[in-house]
């Protein structure tokens, strides 16, 4: 395959989190890929530190707006609205991106006009570390999970034949609604076996903090933007969102762990 002249638009949105974006942006500058952009966009910081950080950034490749907090959903469009390149990444600005993934990405979307999204796999590091494990796409499953982060590759094209990324879900699980957005037409997604994202989990992590009530909410919340893909796929409860969270949940593990001697005590009198 030739080298690829496709020119990706790296869009960040930034709300107060200066002390990370030197690192995250380094990230993006040490990509073996390098026909990019990078396009930053503070939702309204009031940090000083952040501010001033963002101002003092002159690379000819990186491109600063300034907005009023509008939400994450917004602040998406706007920079993909700004954007120059064919093929969009978006990457949060406490995140890292993986040394090689922009390369085989672009290769990915250059060769397959059926893929509309490629992902890859995602390594935790803060407060939490270890590998992510991230699902393969069906939209059956996608229904009940996210089976992609944020950082996933796609064409600017496809982003405008829908409605962007949805400010009724600034809660959390925008992209989880996206992606249901972009597929609902129809294409595939593609899952490379090499790290997309470092994701960085703090103790305010807003998907590691949503409390019960805002979870059911938001949930809800995608049903109602999606009834037609839910009337039309069923998904197996078992793969669903929450069900992961039960069986990944201490009490569970707790309660498996307790439950195996009875069981196994049940066995022997039969």
């Amino acid at each position: 395959m030739s080298k690829s002249t496709k020119k990706v638009s790296i869009i960040i949105p930034v709300f107060n989190d200066g002390k990370y974006l030197n690192e995250t942006i380094q990230s993006v500058l040490n990509q073996s890929y390098q026909n990019f952009e990078v396009v930053l966009v503070d939702d309204g910081s009031t940090d000083t530190f952040t501010l001033n950080f963002l101002k003092g950034l002159t690379q000819p490749e990186i491109h600063v707006f300034f907005r009023p907090n509008e939400g994450v959903s917004q602040t998406r469009n706007y920079g993909i609205s700004q954007a120059s390149g064919e093929y969009i990444l978006p990457l949060d600005a406490d995140d890292k991106l993986g040394e090689s993934f922009l390369e085989q990405a672009v290769k990915i979307l250059d060769g397959n006009p059926r893929v509309k999204v490629v992902c890859g796999d995602v390594q935790m590091f803060g407060k939490r570390r270890g590998q992510k494990p991230m699902p393969q796409h069906a939209m059956e499953i996608l229904l009940g999970q996210n089976t992609m982060v944020v950082t996933s590759l796609f064409r600017k094209s496809d982003f405008l034949q829908t409605q962007g990324f949805n400010p009724n879900m600034n809660e959390g699980f925008e992209d989880w609604d996206f992606w249901l957005s972009l597929l609902e037409t129809g294409g595939e997604v593609y899952k490379l076996d090499t790290v997309a994202l470092y994701y960085r989990i703090k103790k305010n992590s807003r998907n590691y903090s949503l409390t019960p009530e805002k979870m059911q909410r938001l949930r809800k919340q995608i049903y109602e933007n999606h009834k037609s893909l839910y009337a039309e796929y069923f998904f197996d409860p078992m793969n669903s969102f929450e069900y992961d969270l039960l069986v990944n949940s201490r009490e569970y593990k707790l309660g498996k762990r307790l439950l195996k001697p009875v069981r196994f005590l049940l066995n022997k009198l039969k």
